[in-house]
């Protein structure tokens, strides 16, 4: 598993194309008094990272240089190292001369875990005393697989950051195994190696950044083979056993009181014998896809109908060549009558929440072009450092943004500084600002979530209503052609910002209607949308006359049921729309639509 078979690759399109060149600042006047790279007083540590990243032509070439990943990472773990050593050394206690030795004879595992710990999600005291763990217990091995033992140890450095599938257990109320909360760091590692040569596939040569959404695992090791026995045959597309679990509709009648799972172990193997709702379906095809070696997360979110659901998501490796990692991010049990634009899973880093969509973001980065994208997430850690150090000039973070995204468009990172710079009216240049906003909508065109992140900022310095007007409705009309109405009703709502401020009521009120009728079952943005519109009617000469035909209009279209029960969503809607129409004295619509409302009630 030592191999490096990964090199760049970049996906783009989207419904604006533009140029790549660097993003340009308006002159800023030099600082009365200070020359802009002189430094303040730094450690011996910081100064290992600002003379990398900076020379005789404000920054060095080399740093900045497409290609130059091994170079850029070998100076960032001299700056790791003799920033964070120290404490390292501190949590290895005796231990520390010789693995530090072993490190210093094997470059290659130690500038790719030193380089891997990031101190925003990692303690390096405790990271390097996982590894410790692995490389005590079999050192040849980690000089193999050092992807893998890095993977291990920026997981596990944590306790609370593996997938912990307790919850399930508690909520059945089954019994959960004795050995769940002893399987660790060297359990996972082992498992792996162990079983390499019968799970073997492009799964074992993932880089760290994948293989974190395998190792992330408790489930006890006979678990794990009884999985492999079972399923090892249905490795692709290994999600679809999520339909494998019969779904216990007694535990969803009886709001879990009652389960086929009472008394009986929470393991593999009996979730399968007596099924589970849509929670032990997922984490059952979670952990075994992760059993199989397939990266793989239990992921939650909610319906259009405003329903909870629970459904699994993994990585299909189809490759792992030189230039890329070829793999799509797949689901199954996300219903697509339910709409489940975007789930929240727990992130195998730090513990903390993220969502699918940002999951798949990062992961294609890094698949994309795996040097590049580590190469500038160096750079972009290097960056607030340098950036206060050397007390940089709006123009000189801007050049060196640029340099990053000259190396890799896709760094996430250096976006959102751009943005900020554009938020925080440092960057002022209003032209830029739309180029930059086209430039965002077509690098991350297959990930409308973050775009959507970046355009408000970016756009900050455009004072020209008119454009900003064009381009939100531009967004909005984006976003509903992708069937995205999560994301087309915060642009819309923006829109209908820009509209009323130019005193534009009628074009606001028509837009959300608009944007309604096209996502009519959508329960989590609807309720939301027409509350505006009720507002905007205000000021619209008969606006109460249209508001009351556009309730009309759209409460047959909402779905009253939401398989064999009652819509929730659609009983608010309705009682919604009653309120509005007593208020503005339509009681014969009002009268109309409570009938209505009572056959929705009644299952009609």
């Amino acid at each position: 598993m030592s191999a490096r078979p990964w090199a760049g690759l970049l996906t783009i399109g989207f419904f604006v194309l533009v140029g790549y060149g660097p993003v340009s600042a308006q002159p800023e006047p030099p600082r009365t008094g200070t020359a802009p790279l002189e430094a303040p007083k730094a450690d011996d540590a910081d100064r290992l990272l600002i003379d990398f990243v900076t020379g005789p032509g404000t920054f060095s070439e080399k740093a900045f240089t497409k290609g130059e990943y091994k170079y850029a990472r070998t100076a960032f773990t001299k700056y790791f190292e003799a920033k964070h050593g120290p404490a390292m050394r501190s949590a290895l206690g005796a231990d520390a001369d010789s693995l530090f030795a072993w490190l210093d004879k094997n470059r290659e595992v130690k500038e790719t875990l030193l380089t891997a710990i990031d101190p925003a999600f990692d303690d390096p005291g405790k990271v390097i005393r996982v590894f410790r763990e692995l490389w005590q217990a079999d050192p040849e091995a980690v000089r193999k697989s050092d992807e893998l033992a890095t993977a291990v140890s920026v997981v596990w450095d944590d306790p609370r950051a593996p997938y912990d599938y307790r919850g399930h257990q508690v909520r059945t109320r089954s019994v959960l195994p004795d050995g769940v909360m002893k399987v660790g760091t060297l359990d996972n590692f082992k498992y792996v190696l162990d079983r390499q040569s019968r799970l073997k596939g492009p799964q074992t040569q993932l880089p760290w950044e994948f293989l974190v959404h395998v190792v992330n695992n408790r489930t006890p090791v006979a678990e794990r083979d009884w999985a492999v026995g079972k399923y090892l045959s249905r490795r692709s597309g290994i999600g679809t056993v999520y339909k494998d679990i019969v779904y216990d509709t007694e535990m969803l009648r009886t709001q879990s009181r009652v389960c086929k799972l009472n008394d009986k172990p929470y393991t593999l193997e009996s979730i399968l014998k007596h099924g589970g709702v849509c929670a032990m379906q997922a984490d059952f095809a979670a952990r075994v896809g992760k059993s199989l070696l397939v990266p793989a997360e239990y992921v939650g979110g909610e319906a259009n109908s405003g329903v909870l659901h629970a459904w699994v998501m993994w990585v299909e490796v189809k490759a792992v060549q030189k230039e890329a990692v070829t793999f799509t991010l797949e689901s199954f049990g996300r219903y697509q009558g339910d709409h489940y634009y975007v789930g929240t899973l727990r992130d195998p880093r730090s513990g903390k929440q993220t969502t699918d969509r940002e999951l798949e973001r990062r992961l294609t980065a890094v698949g994309n072009a795996p040097l590049s994208s580590r190469h500038a997430d160096l750079l972009m850690r290097a960056f607030p450092l340098v950036r206060d150090a050397k007390q940089l000039t709006t123009k000189q973070q801007l050049a060196y943004l640029n340099k990053v995204l000259a190396v890799y468009p896709m760094s996430g990172e250096a976006w959102l500084e751009l943005a900020a710079l554009h938020r925080d009216g440092k960057l002022t240049d209003a032209q830029e600002a739309t180029r930059l906003v086209n430039q965002a909508a077509t690098v991350f065109a297959k990930f409308p979530d973050f775009s959507w992140q970046l355009v408000d900022e970016l756009l900050t310095p455009q004072k020209d209503k008119q454009y900003r007007t064009q381009m939100f409705l531009k967004l909005a009309t984006a976003y509903e052609n992708l069937g995205r109405p999560d994301l087309a009703c915060e642009a819309r709502l923006k829109l209908v910002d820009y509209q009323t401020d130019a005193k534009d009521h009628k074009k606001a009120f028509d837009g959300l209607a608009l944007t309604v009728r096209k996502f009519p079952d959508e329960g989590r943005y609807v309720p939301r949308m027409v509350t505006r519109m009720q507002e905007v009617s205000k000021d619209i000469k008969g606006g109460d006359a249209l508001m009351t035909k556009f309730w009309l209009e759209i409460l047959p279209k909402v779905p009253p049921r939401r398989g064999d029960e009652v819509s929730a969503y659609c009983v608010k809607l309705h009682e919604q729309a009653v309120a509005y129409l007593k208020e503005a004295n339509r009681s014969k619509e009002a009268a109309q639509v409570e009938q209505s409302l009572a056959k929705v009630k009644g299952g009609r």
